[in-house]
């Protein structure tokens, strides 16, 4: 896993090699002031549509829907739980 530094939260990259442009995307993913805690990279991280296919942006108080990428194949599942956020740790 390689570090990025320099943001106002870092970058942990689970490949060797990415594109400029999603990296790029990631930078400005790691800017956002309800980044929380890191950006992560998965081994197939390439440029998406404003976010990197393949990238985990975790928010601090907000929802970002549209943070899941933007791919042929790719998406995600709400499933309603009984969760409350109150009580997740935020670490």
């Amino acid at each position: 896993m390689k570090v990025i530094t320099g943001n106002r939260v870092p970058i942990k990259m689970w490949l060797e090699e990415i594109e400029e442009s999603a990296l790029e995307q990631a930078r400005n993913l790691a800017m956002l002031p309800f980044a929380f805690h890191h950006i992560a990279l998965m081994p197939d991280a390439h440029a998406g549509m404003g976010m990197p296919i393949g990238g985990v942006l975790a928010a601090d108080g907000v929802l970002v829907p549209n943070a899941v990428g933007a791919d042929i194949g790719c998406g995600m599942c709400a499933i309603k739980t009984n969760l409350d956020y109150r009580t997740l740790d935020r670490r």
